[in-house]
């Protein structure tokens, strides 16, 4: 698989976005987003979605022609309507209008409804935490891959939820999940490797489980279950209502019923720390919250104690060093959206 410098490919994306239509500015912050994922390790919210951007913006489904608007406002809430647009602009957009109420009223709430794919929700969470806050976001994803506990027919998306704690020195605490065991995405590619599917991750499309990607995939098609049994099963329709529902974005299910692609709605909140603590006092508190966890003894077959947001970091500061690393399929789908759009600078592997 090539590997190529992060800023080469930051330069790249931002030329495929602006070259469909994308704005200068929307096209460099979701062109971020995008290779900030690749390089804390999340290939699935990374670079290779740039193609089934492009195409749903030929298809109509993602539009360029208006922008994120408030519909709604209190003092401490606002309601979003997302026109369809990039999902991380829309998204970026709520969370910084949630800030500013968190700084004026002690917490912002934003739904979001009508936005196309919203990405990391890390980088969202992660916004807050920069500004001394307390990161919330959800996502209710219009899709039909996950199943309610005892259920073998679907009934959402992967439903992710995320948390963002400030921490000294920008070490913050983030905390992103999909309610869902596995996204399908994360599955195929542990059969791609020839990795084993652990139990309890999936059910054939007759209800049984299943550890067989294959099987999975049918006919008929199986369905991902929610992490933790019933208590994942709980989070995820949470997720459902709180990051879809209420902003009015109605069921995911609905998107595919209409035989259209995911459209995501979103939660996104920010608390004011200085509201109950000062914030170096809170901050001194996390920090020796995070130090007395990672003293803790090891347990077998862990080399270290990881807190959320280790990984990332690190998988970061190799990829700068190293390059990132893209699949080869991933490659040839976007230099054949280069050729389309008579893109000629190219990056190179290193």
């Amino acid at each position: 698989m090539p590997k190529f410098k992060s800023e080469e490919l930051l330069k790249f994306t931002e030329r495929l976005l602006r070259s469909a239509g994308v704005a200068e500015d929307d096209a460099r912050l979701t062109a971020k987003m995008l290779i900030q994922a690749d390089l804390n390790g999340y290939a699935g919210h990374g670079i290779a979605h740039i193609p089934s951007y492009i195409n749903r913006i030929k298809a109509g489904v993602m539009r360029l022609d208006e922008r994120p608007k408030v519909i709604r406002e209190g003092k401490t809430t606002a309601l979003m309507d997302g026109k369809f647009y990039i999902g991380q602009v829309a998204a970026h957009e709520g969370m910084k209008l949630a800030i500013e109420k968190a700084r004026e009223h002690g917490v912002g709430t934003v739904c979001l409804f009508h936005a196309g794919h919203v990405g990391r929700l890390a980088d969202h969470v992660e916004l807050a935490a920069d500004q001394g806050m307390i990161g919330v976001a959800m996502v209710g994803v219009g899709g039909n891959s996950v199943a309610s506990y005892g259920t073998m027919e679907p009934v959402g998306g992967t439903n992710p939820m995320a948390f963002g704690v400030p921490g000294k020195d920008r070490q913050h605490i983030i905390f992103d999940f999909a309610t869902a065991a596995l996204s399908s995405g994360e599955l195929r590619q542990k059969a791609e490797k020839g990795e084993a599917i652990p139990e309890g991750m999936m059910l054939d499309g007759r209800g049984h489980p299943t550890t067989d990607f294959k099987t999975f995939l049918g006919p008929p098609k199986g369905v991902v279950l929610p992490f933790g049994g019933y208590k994942g099963s709980g989070l995820h329709l949470m997720v459902e209502i709180l990051g879809g529902i209420l902003a009015g974005n109605g069921l995911g299910r609905e998107w595919w019923d209409r035989g259209g692609p995911a459209i995501n709605a979103a939660f996104l909140q920010a608390i004011d720390i200085e509201e109950f603590q000062p914030l170096n006092e809170f901050l001194e508190k996390v920090d020796e919250l995070v130090r007395f966890v990672k003293s803790r003894k090891a347990a077998p077959g862990f080399g270290e104690v990881l807190l959320p947001g280790d990984r990332s970091r690190a998988r970061a500061s190799k990829h700068l060093k190293e390059g990132i690393e893209l699949k080869a399929k991933a490659w040839t789908e976007l230099t054949r959206c280069a050729a389309e759009l008579a893109i000629k600078e190219i990056p190179k592997p290193v």
